[in-house]
């Protein structure tokens, strides 16, 4: 797997090639059953090249972990820059959050595990990352709010509160583990849903 990499975002050429291989191995093969051969093998480099960068395969989940909300901030970021209406931006953004990584996952025969194994190697990585996206959300939202197309107070005005209640309903989606277009599609229905909620008039 190639990992598309947002033009803003640095990440060494080699690191991308073993994420991008050690993904693939993991979406194939499940996280117990990858070893560092296939990884190595799928980067095209030796295993003893291959520990010159990672010492496990758990070390290489919590950077591919990372590397995903890396993306995802920096993809969030950029559709919530756009200038457009409230549900507009909100589907964009939400799509953008899901990218490349979460489609292979929901794809992937192993995506429960992997989810698993997140939570048990990785769950300081996804939690940080969370509050990260929820920041962004929320800046926008008061960004929004101060321009007059955004109106959060009969929701308590709590610009994070509103962002941490929205990325808690788009989470909630992943549940039963859905093909990745009915996802998309439920996705789509909370942002419209949230944007005419927020959206001060007009359509949403």
């Amino acid at each position: 797997m190639t990992l598309e990499t947002p033009e803003n975002l640095s990440i060494n050429p080699r690191q991308k090639a073993i994420l991008g291989a050690a993904f693939e191995a993991f979406r194939l093969y499940g996280f117990r059953r990858t070893s560092m051969e296939d990884i190595a093998r799928g980067a095209g480099m030796s295993r003893a090249a291959l520990y010159l960068h990672y010492r496990n395969k758990e070390d290489i989940f919590r950077s591919l972990a990372g590397y995903y909300y890396d993306a995802a901030e920096q993809a969030i970021s950029a559709e919530l820059r756009a200038a457009r209406p409230v549900a507009e931006a909100l589907q964009a953004a939400f799509r953008a959050q899901a990218g490349e990584l979460f489609e292979a996952l929901l794809t992937s025969p192993h995506g429960d595990e992997l989810l698993d194994t997140k939570y048990a190697t990785a769950a300081d990585v996804a939690d940080a990352g969370e509050a990260r996206l929820a920041r962004i959300y929320a800046a926008w939202l008061d960004a929004e709010a101060r321009a007059g197309r955004v109106d959060m107070a009969a929701y308590g005005g709590d610009a994070r509160a509103v962002a941490e209640t929205m990325l808690t309903a788009l989470h909630g989606l992943k549940a039963g583990k859905p093909a990745y277009a009915a996802y998309r599609d439920s996705a789509d229905r909370l942002a419209a849903m949230f944007g005419r909620a927020l959206a001060v008039s007009g359509p949403a």
